[in-house]
């Protein structure tokens, strides 16, 4: 199961990655990738990869958390002590399952090593002999020190345990080098931590996944197979960029940048890449950058920019066009202008003496007409209004109605008891209190409500009733004054 997390996914794995870099926690680089990533998937459609998909390749996300799991292991072995074996062997394969996609930061261990050493008793006692030496093995070659206890376990399972410990110890192992670099950093194998870089790791053929961490980078999940693998080398610095959640983002810049985006287009299998930036000033609107490279050669195959006062879903639609196709062009002004007018400027002229000529009075044509627009009618306001006013006044009522809930509960005590009101009989004073404050609770509730409902009722008449035409202002001016129209529906 562990060797399919990377081969699996490839398969039949998208084309096209794209992937931010720089500061990942800029808003503007954040939602122009966002943006971009949305023109550039209405084109590619399954070809492009999913952000979700390349993190759970590169670090795979728990669908719950590791204290769910514990509690999960907990359950089946209260299962396995009450007799119920399959249900109990159910929830320790779904938990080793889940604990196969726990971050390995977590070093979620401890609770695979609980989960492993039970699924071997349960196997062994309903009689998977198989099933059960398995459990042990993957977990003794993980752990070869680790002791079953003798409160939880009975001498007969402790025994086999400790026949196959040495068994597993017999086995011949391979030297498996771990580099990092940054040296120092831990080492993690299912979630164990092994030592820290450089590391000579000694284990038996079986596949293992890895995982190397500092304090403030982790590198992405390899699975390595023993003895196939036996040089392991980490970059920290380039696979510790990678934002860990979505949109994929790189904290990295330039040729850093360029060199981490490639691997991770290499490790997803992908075939081609596009990296997006910003380029410009702190603090001032930049250019939005896209550029293709092909994952084959590693090689640039075409760049496009949009300029930030186009910045926009119709701009970056045609920088994806661009950067896809090479359709368009390389810098997006204004997808919908014009290309540019070459402008002739006329050869300087000599100056010719001017004749006295009749001064011609030439009419200057009025301004264009300036028409301003609302966007909503004074019926829909009042409509709106109204409504509003109406909800506001029904919840109210209904707040009025909730403070009476103890009165009307000690009523239907006393009419429960049998405690009718009698005007002659002092002692119903209190069931007449009592029915009078209901009364006037219920008499005040009510009204406030039905206010509430008849003024929603009102604003949605004159919602349904009342166009909703927007009022159109209309300014002409000219050289004497100038005028305005008001015009529209109220």
């Amino acid at each position: 199961m562990v060797g399919c997390l990377v081969g699996c996914a490839a398969q039949a794995a998208p084309r096209t990655l794209v992937v931010g870099a720089g500061d990942c926690q800029s808003v503007e680089l954040v939602t122009g990738l966002n943006d971009f990533s949305g023109a550039l998937r209405e084109k590619l459609k399954s070809d492009l990869y999913e952000p979700d998909v390349v993190l759970d390749i590169v670090r795979p996300r728990p669908t719950r958390s590791l204290e769910d799991v514990e509690r999960q292991v907990e359950s089946a072995r209260t299962l396995f002590y009450n007799g119920q074996n399959d249900r109990a062997l159910d929830l320790l394969k779904q938990a080793l399952a889940e604990l196969e996609r726990a971050p390995i930061a977590g070093q979620p261990w401890k609770v695979a090593a609980q989960a492993l050493a039970l699924q071997g008793v349960v196997s062994q006692t309903m009689g998977k002999k198989a099933d059960a030496t398995d459990a042990f093995r993957r977990l003794l070659r993980v752990d070869p020190a680790h002791a079953l206890s003798t409160d939880e376990y009975t001498p007969s399972v402790i025994a086999q345990f400790e026949a196959l410990r040495k068994e597993v110890a017999r086995q011949k192992k391979s030297v498996v080098q771990v580099q990092s670099s940054t040296p120092g950093a831990e080492v993690l194998v299912e979630g164990r931590v092994m030592g820290v870089t450089p590391l000579k790791l000694e284990l038996t053929a079986a596949a293992y996944r890895l995982m190397v961490r500092t304090a403030d980078r982790a590198s992405f999940l390899r699975v390595i197979t023993v003895p196939r693998d036996s040089q392991v080398q980490v970059d920290l610095a380039t696979e510790g960029a990678l934002s860990t959640q979505a949109p994929l983002c790189l904290g990295a810049k330039d040729k850093a940048a360029e060199a981490a985006a490639l691997k991770l287009a290499n490790t997803v299998t992908a075939d081609d890449l596009i990296v997006v930036r910003l380029e410009g000033a702190k603090g001032v609107p930049g250019q939005f950058v896209a550029s293709r490279y092909e994952i084959r050669t590693g090689s640039m195959v075409r760049e496009g920019r949009v300029q930030s006062p186009s910045r926009g879903k119709p701009a970056f639609g045609a920088l994806a066009t661009f950067v896809l196709t090479g359709q368009g062009a390389a810098v997006i002004v204004s997808p919908e202008a014009p290309g540019p007018v070459a402008v002739a400027t006329p050869p300087p002229t000599k100056p010719v003496e001017k004749t006295p000529e009749k001064t011609v009075e030439v009419p200057v044509a009025p301004p264009p007409t300036v028409q301003a627009t609302t966007s909503i009618s004074t019926a829909r306001l009042v409509s709106f209004v109204l409504m509003g006013a109406g909800g506001a006044t029904l919840i109210g009522g209904i707040a009025a109605w909730s403070t009476g809930a103890s009165d009307r509960s000690r009523l239907a005590t006393l009419v429960q008891a049998n405690k009718l009101p009698d005007p002659t009989d002092p002692g119903h004073r209190e069931a007449l209190d009592v029915i009078s404050r209901v009364d006037g609770n219920q008499t005040l509730s009510f009204s406030i409500m039905a206010a509430g409902v008849g003024m929603a009722a009102a604003g949605l008449a004159t919602f349904l009733f009342f166009p909703g035409e927007t009022t159109a202002i209309t300014a002409m001016p000219s050289a004497q004054g100038g005028s305005v129209f008001v015009s529209g529906s109220f």
